[in-house]
């Protein structure tokens, strides 16, 4: 936020904690933070339904100590409750708050959301729209009140206002489905996308699919799974009604290629269809190994995570950064799935 300090600078205010910058080179060499295994998962928690995880206060943080705002699309979704373990870990190591909420896939209340992070004073905001253009009101709010924005996971197209954005090669991701069902699916065959288009996230991993497979196959439909399993499941009932010769699933996440292969598996033909989702979560991991899914785009949320708590402390203490931090996908399949477990994340 480099007109920020200037401004602060030209009056003479030193306010270390709101300068920031954005470097020409940074490495993100800080090392994956320790994997977190305590707590309920989003299934069998509290956070999955509620609107506010975790309710604190700026005022009730001892003097000198920051207070970071943490806003996902939902907190229903073990990518983001992952993430969000791991910023928690790291931020509380420095003996500094963390407020998290779930807007619960509404992009409106999400805006709500971050208004009341603002309101409560937090120092530094990590954020990953549920629509890269509509958060653009959140944006604004924060950047008029000196907070400095970490985007993680999903771009946001009004990236003037972000100081970085912390995302895995979600292109990639899509690319290295697609080659992976290239070699296992005859030309021709019939494919079906579960993508959640409102976010660039899913949007990229549908080009790098498409871009990759070229006229060679045929997209019969395009549904909106909204990364979300149950919402996935009836969508997917639905086109294997209306194609019974369906060759493969894309799925732009895990949640919902999940969903996919549980209707698949209603419908007697696991192991006929092929799954693909990205994520490399341990769910989606275990439904390889079970035969059930054929493949992942695998990230790591670890490294998104840690990647963008060293972003947001660099950013408070008055350091520059890059405008991108990007972290590798790669393909897990049932190839090298004994390579990388079903346990965690990598």
């Amino acid at each position: 936020m480099k007109r920020w300090l200037a401004v602060f600078m030209a009056v003479g205010l030193v306010l270390a904690s709101m300068g920031c910058g954005r470097k020409e080179a940074q490495t993100a060499d800080s090392g994956e933070a320790k994997t977190a295994t305590e707590g309920k998962t989003p299934e069998g928690s509290e956070a999955a339904g509620s609107t506010e995880v975790v309710a604190g206060e700026a005022a009730d943080n001892q003097e000198g100590k920051r207070v970071i705002g943490f806003c996902p699309p939902t907190m229903n979704n073990p990518f983001f409750y992952w993430i969000e373990q791991n910023v928690r870990k790291a931020v509380e190591a420095r003996g500094d708050t963390l407020i998290t909420m779930d807007p619960q896939l509404d992009q409106q209340k999400q805006i709500e959301q971050v208004e009341d992070l603002l309101t409560q004073g937090i120092d530094a905001l990590l954020l990953c729209p549920y629509d890269s253009n509509s958060i653009k009101s959140a944006l604004v709010s924060a950047s008029e009140k000196g907070v400095p924005i970490i985007i993680f996971d999903t771009p946001v197209v009004d990236s003037e206002y972000v100081e970085t954005t912390v995302a895995s090669d979600n292109y990639k991701a899509g690319v290295v489905v697609a080659e992976d069902l290239k070699s296992r699916l005859p030309k021709g065959s019939k494919i079906a996308c579960l993508v959640s288009l409102a976010g660039e996230t899913d949007r990229k991993r549908l080009q790098g699919f498409t871009d990759t497979l070229g006229d060679d196959y045929e997209i019969v439909a395009q549904l909106d799974g909204k990364g979300d399993t149950g919402v996935s499941l009836p969508l997917a009932e639905d086109i294997l009604q209306a194609h019974p010769d369906l060759g493969a699933f894309f799925c732009g996440n895990d949640p919902s290629a999940i969903g996919a292969a549980q209707a698949i598996g209603a419908a007697q033909k696991t192991g006929e269809i092929l799954v693909y989702g990205v994520d490399g979560s341990p769910e989606a991991k275990a439904a390889i190994k079970a035969k059930e899914m054929t493949g992942t785009g695998a990230q790591s949320p670890t490294n998104i995570a840690n990647y963008a708590v060293e972003a947001a402390y660099a950013c408070l203490n008055g350091e520059s950064l890059e405008e991108n931090t990007v972290v590798p996908t790669f393909i897990i399949n049932q190839d090298n799935i004994d390579t990388y477990g079903t346990e965690g994340w990598q």
